[in-house]
């Protein structure tokens, strides 16, 4: 019995390139998404006339030593050889050549391996895959390249002109690749106005903002602060949950009962009736019986009433009491909207991370309202876990809202018109509105502050 070869083949495993248009070409939309800038064609020339100063000055010393050899050599080739000074004389030529050597395949390591020469670092480019957006590759990203740019200058002025500093204005894609790059598949970029592309967290996080859904406007939801003058349902009920507590739907105010006019009177009060007389004692035998006369019969006494008080005269009338107003609850400090699209409402201290806990200086104030100073716990779902368990806090102050990292692996940043600053662990940072948080893998932006 034989097994069918289907069963031991492994399907091989296909990684999918993210920036690709359907044709499998690479998109310079998804490029400029996420940040990364061409570089400058000014800057790219600087850099390779750099490079080339740097290979003349090592190359001086060798070009002098094999010129005053050959003059030498030309004269006598027998008494050049047998010169006891001839090691002496070859030395400036061979250390200009190992130096030489060293200098070319230091800059082919570095820029196959991290996208960055001599003259590329000193002004801020970078290479890249056009496709991968990635290492360049040392075979093709850089032993290819340099050879072009080599043979270039077979032809001395043209050549160099043509290549490096005209055939990146022929480039359709307006991206700034020469005839170099097309051949390597490579791609400069500038990083100091745009993205990093050798930033493993940076690249992370704007691939990972291009291709998840973000929720421009998410639909507001009601609170336990809802005023109850809103048309609503007379009823409460809870009708979702959020990080800070049950979401429960508008309260309608409650009618205020009615006095009925069928309701029993309190009754007056009764006067008791006078006790009878008790019957006075038989006079004795013989004793003229004095007339008495009837007693008059006495009124029922009348209700109390109280004594009219006389009005001052000029004094003012007392004012109408108002009835007290219905609380007010505070409004939210901050508002921040993770980039999943949930709302976060900053009335405490707020704490966010992956399985945030309060800590002992995060315990309410003595004598703080209940509820009012309890800090806040926003769970942040990362499957990458680059957000730490307590990552960072929300904080208020006197002059506006902060932000704290609570000593997080991946650290926090700010970013602010552009610029991005980073946190340092247990300082605030001033948050204001537009701002966009940073921790992690994860961000959130300050819709209110």
């Amino acid at each position: 019995m034989s097994l069918s070869n289907d069963i031991w083949e492994i399907p091989a495993q296909t990684t999918d390139i993210e920036g690709l248009d359907a044709q499998g070409r690479p998109d310079p939309a998804y490029a400029q998404a996420i940040g990364l800038v061409p570089a400058r064609a000014g800057m790219r020339v600087m850099a390779t006339v750099l490079e080339l100063i740097v290979a003349l000055l090592v190359s001086i010393p060798g070009a002098v030593a094999g010129a005053n050899a050959m003059l030498l050599s030309a004269a006598d080739p027998n008494a050049f050889l047998a010169r006891k000074d001839l090691i002496w004389i070859l030395l400036p030529l061979l250390v200009s050549f190992v130096l030489m050597f060293v200098f070319t395949l230091v800059q082919l390591i570095l820029h196959g391996l991290k996208g960055v020469t001599l003259g590329k670092a000193a002004f801020g480019i970078r290479t890249v895959n056009v496709r991968t957006l990635e290492k360049p590759g040392f075979w093709r990203g850089a032993v290819v390249r340099y050879l072009i740019l080599a043979v270039s200058f077979a032809v001395p002025l043209i050549g160099p002109l043509l290549v490096v500093a005209l055939s990146p204005l022929f480039d359709a894609e307006r991206r700034g690749r020469g005839w170099p790059d097309r051949a390597a598949a490579t791609w400069l970029v500038d990083v100091r106005r745009g993205l990093n592309p050798y930033d493993a967290k940076r690249m992370r996080i704007a691939r990972k903002q291009i291709t998840t859904e973000v929720h421009e406007a998410a639909p507001v939801l009601p609170s336990l602060a809802t005023p109850v003058d809103r048309d609503a349902p007379a009823v409460y009920v809870p009708t979702g949950r959020f990080s800070g507590g049950v979401v429960g739907a508008h309260r309608a105010a409650a009618p205020t009962p009615a006095v009925s006019a069928s309701a029993p009177a309190v009754p007056a009060p009764v006067a008791q009736a006078p006790a009878a007389p008790v019957p006075a004692a038989p006079p004795p035998a013989g004793t003229a019986e004095p007339a008495v006369e009837p007693p008059a019969t006495a009124a029922a006494p009348a209700a109390w009433q109280p004594p009219e008080i006389a009005p001052i005269v000029g004094a003012p009338a007392p004012a109408a009491v108002a009835p007290a107003a219905a609380p007010v609850p505070d409004a939210p400090r901050a508002v921040l909207v993770i980039d999943n699209g949930e709302r976060v409402e900053v009335r405490t201290t707020t704490l966010l991370g992956r399985a945030p806990a309060a800590g002992a200086g995060d315990a309410p104030s003595p004598g703080a309202p209940t509820g009012e100073s309890e800090p806040q716990l926003v769970r942040v779902a990362d499957e990458t876990r680059s957000v730490s368990k307590t990552h960072l806090a929300i904080l208020l102050s006197r002059r506006g809202v902060v932000a704290v990292d609570r000593g997080s692996t991946n650290g926090s940043s700010i970013v602010r018109e552009g610029a991005e600053l980073p946190l340092t662990p247990g300082h605030p940072a001033e948050l204001r509105a537009g701002d966009v948080l940073r921790f992690g893998d994860r961000s959130l932006r300050v819709e209110q502050a």
